[in-house]
This record gives C-alpha cells, structure tokens and sequence, in this order.
C-alpha cells in the first residue's frame, strides 16, 4: 500500500517528497487536506449535499415517431421458416434422386433468402422444398412398391 503524503500543520501543500516511493504516492492521491470528504462541501456553492433518499425515478418514454412507424435500422425478430433440408436429403439419398436435389436447392435457398432479409422469399422457397421432398418421398416409395410386387409375382425364377 502506497503512503498518503504527508502535510504540514496548517498548510494545504505536501511537503516535498524526498524518495521515490512519495513521489509515486503524490502522484497517486488528489491533493487537498487529509480527510477530506468528497462528497461534503463542494467548491461551487460551499454547502454539502443532502444525501439521495431512495432510488431515482425511471427515465419517461417518449416516441419519436408516430403511432405504427418502424424505426429504421430496426428489424422485429422474425422466425426463419422451416427449411426441410435434412429431409430433403434423405429423400435425395434414399428414395429418388433428381427430385431429392430439387429440394435441397429450394432448401438451401430458404436459408439464403431469409438471412439477406427476404422473409417472403424465403418462405416461398421453403414451401417448394417441402413440395420436392414429398415428391421424391411418393416417387420412391412408389418405385419400392413395384419393385416388391414385381418380385413376388414373378416368383423369383429365372
């Protein structure tokens, strides 16, 4: 801990510090008498404040723009829509592959459109990605229909 500087009886200035560890210490502490509240008399009317009593009132709202305007700059939060782009590619590995890209191409640019800002945009496009997944799903599923009926009617001779 840093010494405070010592004083003179009766007079405000420090007696002139002699080695370094007062001279950092003068350095560190306002001058003014030891003791002295910086919170009582002030310089500017000679009084001492009265202490606050209680917490300070809330700031009041007053808006700068009439009723239903937006402030620009400012975006409410949107939800970004559905994307379907982990079915879309289950679908493109599993059931029917060029429908299955189809969707991941509208899926991915759902995500495009709704971080550049284009919410209808990217709602469009997450609806045709639904669209191709359920496409490709039918599609596949279908040709897995044939696929089984054909080998048990067949017999599975050759």
């Amino acid at each position: 801990m840093i010494p405070r500087p010592s004083y003179d009886r009766g007079d405000r200035h420090p007696v002139r510090p002699t080695n370094r560890l007062e001279k950092e210490a003068v350095m560190a502490y306002p001058q003014g008498p030891p003791g002295e509240d910086w919170g009582g008399n002030t310089p500017y009317n000679g009084q001492s404040q009265p202490p606050p009593t209680g917490p300070p009132p809330p700031p009041q709202y007053q808006p700068q723009y009439g009723p239903g305007y937006q402030q620009p700059g400012y975006q409410q939060y949107a939800r970004p829509p559905q994307n379907y782009l982990i079915p879309a590619i289950l679908v493109t590995l599993l059931c029917f592959l060029p429908t299955g890209i189809a969707a991941i191409v509208f899926a991915t640019q759902a995500n495009a459109k709704f971080n550049s800002g284009d919410y209808a945009g990217a709602e469009q496009a997450a609806g045709k990605a639904k669209l191709w997944t359920f496409i490709s799903l039918g599609v596949g599923l279908f040709v897995m229909l044939i696929v089984i009926i054909s080998s048990a009617a067949g017999g599975g001779g050759y």
